[in-house]
């Protein structure tokens, strides 16, 4: 049995015209269809708003806080993007304060000399969509998340705590 008779058609049931004609409708069905449901925080029509965002640096050593300066630009080192994921707009010192426990099995807190809790306050330009926030469209931050943060002379873990706008 040839595969393609004399008549054109394939395996003798169906023509070579009709399965390129049905390839045809087939893509343009899966680009309408793509098209329809791209992802809004991914589409450029729609319009970016500001974002503020605050990230907690916990046990800072004191020479390290004054590197962080208003107006530098944050970068996470997971996002190969290479775009900034916001810039300092506020900073905030607190002490580090950490739980101890005693000898009698009790606890208590106690503050950690040369050691600070470093507040930042982002933003960066990106959407909001569903409920999540995406900076630059596509580095999506949550609450209670950790990241690996940098600027030009830190590079730290930090934790988002609160997503203010």
């Amino acid at each position: 049995m040839k595969i393609i008779d004399r008549q054109g058609r394939l395996f003798g049931k169906l023509s070579v015209i009709d399965l390129l004609v049905i390839a045809i409708v087939v893509v343009l069905a899966a680009a309408f269809y793509l098209k329809r449901n791209v992802k809004e925080h991914t589409s450029p029509t729609t319009p970016t708003t500001s974002i503020t965002y605050e990230v907690k640096i916990p046990g800072v050593r004191e020479e390290l806080v004054e590197q962080f300066t208003v107006g530098d630009a944050v970068y996470d080192q997971d996002n190969d993007s290479g775009n900034a994921i916001g810039t300092i707009t506020e900073i905030r010192v607190e002490p580090y304060v950490l739980n101890a426990t005693l000898t009698d099995g009790s606890y208590t807190t106690a503050e950690v000399e040369g050691r600070s809790d470093v507040y930042l306050t982002l933003e960066g330009s990106g959407l909001i969509s569903g409920g999540r926030y995406y900076v630059n469209r596509t580095y999506e931050i949550n609450a209670n998340s950790y990241r690996y943060i940098y600027t030009k002379y830190v590079k730290c873990e930090c934790v988002i705590t609160e997503i203010l706008s």
